[in-house]
Parts: C-alpha cells; structure tokens; sequence
C-alpha cells in the first residue's frame, strides 16, 4: 500500500513540476514579445523636424532606408521615420 501511494504522490509531484515548467516558460515568453514591441509616434511625441537641434539620423536608435536615406526605421518608434523628425526617445549616437 505504502509504494502505490509514494508512487502516486510523486506523479503528482512529476505533473505539478511540467505544469510550473510550462507556466514559466509562457510567463517569460508573452514578456519577450512585449519587450519587441515598438512604442507609437505619439507615445514618443514624434515630430518631422528637428528639436533643438536635435534630428533623427543623428540618434543610435535610426538606420536609413538603403534606397531613400532621408527616412528610415527606428529601433523603438513605429512607422517610417524621417531623418530629421525627432522625438523623446533621442540618443545621440
């Protein structure tokens, strides 16, 4: 009687641990694709010029478009980019 039940118990224990284990794993991957996430224009307060000075394609986060080198992608702001808009996110490079 006592094996059936140590048996028992650590199937239960085996079934509780795949199942924590599968809860972790959803945890950190639902955070991983928010971590993705661009934020919007507005949220950033993007504007298509500069601010103080400050443009765009002199921040880290802007790559050019190979074809048309007056706008690009941001790394953290959606949408097409110009190069000398601006926004909060600016970090000179």
């Amino acid at each position: 009687m006592s094996s059936s039940i140590d048996s028992s118990r650590r199937a239960t224990l085996a079934r509780g641990m795949r199942l924590a284990g599968i809860i972790i794993i959803a945890a950190v991957a639902g955070r991983s694709a928010s971590v993705g996430a661009k934020a919007t224009k507005s949220e950033m307060q993007y504007q298509d010029h500069p601010h103080e000075g400050k443009e765009c394609g002199d921040c880290k986060s802007f790559k050019p478009d190979s074809s048309n080198t007056d706008v690009g992608q941001c790394s953290l702001v959606e949408g097409l980019i110009r190069r000398n808009g601006w926004c909060t996110a600016f970090a000179p490079k």
